[in-house]
């Protein structure tokens, strides 16, 4: 069933035959200046600009505008020119125009070649719910010329009522738009109904005229008609046929989906659908766009041209081509052509002058010249570090020859651009790599006593692995030489110190007997000091500890020999009376021999002078034959039982040698006799003396 087109579209079109010339009501904004003719347009030099040019349009002032002898406001007869490009980041985009209250833009729109990017919008909706998004909202009765919209996220949602999205406008009545491209955006209308499209450059178009148009690299998603180009044809409204004369698509993707049962899905490469018109195209093609329908909604469909013919609709082309759409549905007499045809330039050549190839499908001839290699190649100089090359001038150079602003038929000289940046950057050469780490670290290895380590092969290995004449991109790998070597250094093991002085000192020390000597603390102190485990870097401290023990063991003093038998032995001949014996001088020898200071390790000396007295006295023999009382026998006297004391845990060390203590005389003395004879003998001489003095006294008391 045909559609019904707004109730506006028809009021407006008796609006511009009945409309008087309006009086100048309002003052237009300054803009970057101009006066609105043709002659002195008002310019849009900046973001604000275009800002003021939209909120003018949308809050009716422009209504009040008029030139003479046209009697149709909102701007007709005014013309505008951009000046710079604009960049609208950051800015809640309001389309130039909408529905509400006939406020579509009417005027005339020279972009001079400049670019409008990054817009972001979700349309305006008017009170009866109807969306529009777009740099322009509508256009009616105006014209839009040599502008580019890159970049741009439009999506608009009506409620109840239509939506209608595109790139440069979301509606299109009756009016012109040429030399215009969208590229990189993204498209999108949403609905509550059944009635809504979207397409690159325009969303909805009547008696719409397009010329040298483009659509490349956007996305188009709508839930009813969507196009590479233009959502929906409907040109039953008495404004013309809507005409696309050397206009293209190019990588684009369609999508068309709903799970509205009641809906209608089609995805179109130039139109979603066709309303009782003829799709007039001359010079046109569609390349590599996918297109693609989703959901429940009956009907649904694709086509290479026109997703859905409504209405008994034809496709009129001329000189028209296609490729790489997925189907070959309602191509209208276009002829197929392969990836290679469109890359080569065979197509490009098809199409007439109007086009010229570019790198990867046909491009119009005045269209600017494709930079993107110079941009690359300029990027690629600047992600290089300058500092890392022995001189950068050359890149800079062919950077700063870069002409911009050439148009497609000059794309050689951009290409010998980029070639000469590319050139430059690959005749630079790097600066050497920083060794100064690599050379410090050789310099610690090299000063390393290697007779100090146990293995120092992989020290070697390190140093011998050093690479010389890396460049500066190569750091990372001379940063590891240097690593490699410090790390060989950090792992190395010295070798143990020489403990054989030590061991020596200990055996010493072990080998003394303790109770020899009056104080062994010190040796056992020095001995408990020894550390074991020291490396020959500590070799002095090891040293230390031997001298230690050696220090101590010299410093040793021995205990005093015991005299004790020799005091007895003495004591016993001082006892005897020399004169009683034949011979004493064997005794006094004996007494005389004497030596006094002996140490303990000499005690077998001093028991020797013992004995030799004993001996002596033993052999006295006395000098009365009759006398039977012997000489006083040697009593022998118990050697003192020595206690044993554990030795430590050392090596001997001999002994200091003892001074010799002066010898001293006790006079001879002592007989031969048999002790017990001595005693019985003893005993007889006192009786006899004791009776001789009793005689004696009863004598003498007699007398």
């Amino acid at each position: 069933m045909k559609k019904k087109v707004l109730s506006l579209l028809l009021t407006l079109c008796l609006a511009m035959t009945f409309v008087p010339m309006a009086a100048f009501a309002a003052e237009a904004p300054l803009f970057g200046g101009g006066t609105g003719t043709q002659q002195d347009p008002w310019r849009i030099t900046s973001q604000a600009d275009l800002i003021a040019l939209a909120e003018f349009l949308n809050s009716g002032n422009a209504e009040t505008f008029d030139t003479e002898n046209v009697g149709v406001g909102n701007c007709h007869g005014y013309y505008f020119k951009q000046t710079a490009d604009i960049d609208l980041t950051g800015v809640t985009w309001e389309p130039i125009g909408y529905s509400g209250g006939g406020y579509y833009f009417a005027g005339n729109y020279d972009g001079d070649g400049h670019t409008i990017s990054n817009a972001t919008s979700t349309g305006k909706n008017d009170a009866d719910g109807f969306a529009t998004a777009g740099i322009f909202g509508w256009v009616a009765f105006g014209s839009v010329e040599n502008l580019h919209v890159k970049n741009a996220n439009f999506v608009a949602t009506g409620h109840n009522e239509y939506s209608y999205v595109g790139g440069i406008a979301g509606l299109c009545y009756g009016s012109s738009i040429k030399n215009c491209s969208v590229v990189d955006s993204s498209l999108e209308s949403r609905r509550d109904n059944n009635n809504n499209c979207a397409g690159s450059i325009v969303g909805y178009s009547t008696g719409g005229t397009f010329e040298k148009c483009a659509a490349e690299n956007n996305q188009v998603k709508t839930m009813c008609y969507g196009g590479g180009f233009v959502g929906e044809v409907d040109d039953t409204y008495g404004v013309g046929n809507s005409t696309f004369t050397n206009c293209y698509v190019a990588k684009c993707t369609v999508i068309s989906e709903t799970d509205d049962s009641q809906g209608t899905s089609f995805s179109g490469g130039f139109a979603g659908e066709m309303t009782d018109s003829t799709l007039t195209l001359q010079n046109c093609y569609v390349y590599q766009t996918a297109l693609s329908i989703a959901g429940n909604a009956v009907p649904q469909g694709t086509g290479v041209f026109a997703g859905n013919l409504w209405g008994g609709c034809t496709i009129v082309d001329t000189n028209c081509y296609f490729g790489a759409c997925g189907t070959t549905e309602r191509a209208g007499a276009a002829a197929e052509k392969s990836g290679e045809e469109f890359e080569n330039g065979t197509v490009a050549g098809s199409l007439g002058d109007a086009f010229a190839q570019a790198r990867n499908y046909p491009k119009f001839k005045d269209s600017p010249a494709d930079y993107s290699a110079v941009d690359a190649a300029i990027a690629k100089a600047n992600g290089l570090n300058r500092d890392d090359y022995k001189d950068f001038s050359a890149v800079e150079t062919a950077i700063n020859s870069v002409v911009r602003g050439k148009k497609l038929a000059e794309q050689a000289d951009v290409d010998a651009m980029a070639q000469a940046i590319e050139d430059a950057i690959a005749a630079l050469q790097y600066k050497g790599a920083d060794y100064t780490k690599v050379d410090a670290a050789i310099a610690k290895a090299n000063a390393l006593k290697k007779d100090n380590y146990k293995d120092l092969t992989a020290v070697e290995t390190a140093v011998n692995a050093v690479a010389r004449g890396k460049n500066i991109t190569e750091q990372g790998e001379v940063d590891a030489m240097a690593k490699a070597i410090e790390d060989a250094i950090a792992d190395l093991q010295y070798k143990d110190a020489d403990y054989t002085k030590v061991d020596a000192a200990l055996a010493k020390a072990n080998a003394l007997k303790k109770d020899n000597y009056k104080d062994f603390t010190a040796v056992e102190a020095a001995v408990n000091a020894v550390a074991r485990g020291k490396n020959i870097t500590e070799q002095g401290e090891v040293d230390a500890m031997a001298k230690a023990i050696e220090d101590a063991i010299a410093a040793l003093q021995y205990k005093e020999a015991d005299y004790t038998k020799v005091d007895a032995a003495l004591a016993k001949a001082n006892a005897l009376k020399k004169d009683d014996y034949k011979d004493f001088s064997a005794v006094e020898t004996a007494v005389n021999a004497v030596a006094r200071g002996k140490n303990i390790t000499e005690q077998g000396e001093v028991d020797a002078m013992a004995k030799a007295i004993e001996d002596a006295l033993a052999a006295l023999q006395y000098k009365d034959a009759d006398k039977t009382t012997p000489a006083p026998a040697a009593t022998a006297t118990p050697a003192p039982t020595a206690t044993a004391t554990p030795a430590p845990v050392a090596t001997a060390t001999p002994a200091p040698a003892a001074t010799a203590i002066p010898q001293y005389t006790i006079p001879q003395t002592g007989d031969t006799s048999n002790p017990a004879l001595l005693v019985v003998l003893m005993l007889v001489s006192g009786s006899a003396a004791i009776g001789i003095a009793v005689v004696g006294s009863k004598k003498k008391h007699n007398g």
